[in-house]
């Protein structure tokens, strides 16, 4: 009896070789890719800093505002006005020959010995 064998047909695979067009068409889209990744990331690194400026900006200013506030305030509560107004109030007079002025050339002159 006969039988019949199917031959099998092996076909080869064609083997992809890179010639110079295709390498160097394969290192242009990288580069253009690896260009549009990097200047994405600088932009948003970009817009990222300019907003970190922009609060430390308006924490200054208001850290500027409350530091003249605290200056005025300063002034008014130190004034000798006031001082002796409430001096006043509390029976305590002002006698000449008590009074010691302390300056603060001296202040730092005795610091320094």
């Amino acid at each position: 009896m006969a039988q019949i064998v199917k031959k099998r047909t092996v076909q080869k695979r064609r083997r992809f070789r890179f010639n110079l067009a295709t390498v160097a068409s394969i290192l242009f889209f990288a580069a253009v890719a690896l260009k549009l990744l990097s200047s994405l990331f600088l932009r948003t690194t970009n817009i990222s800093l300019t907003t970190q400026i922009q609060e430390a900006q308006k924490e200054i200013a208001v850290l500027e505002m409350q530091n003249e506030s605290l200056e005025l305030e300063i002034t008014r509560l130190g004034s000798v006005d006031r001082v002796d107004e409430i001096a006043a109030n509390s029976g305590l007079s002002r006698k000449a020959d008590n009074i010691i002025r302390i300056d603060e050339k001296e202040e730092t002159a005795s610091e320094g010995e």
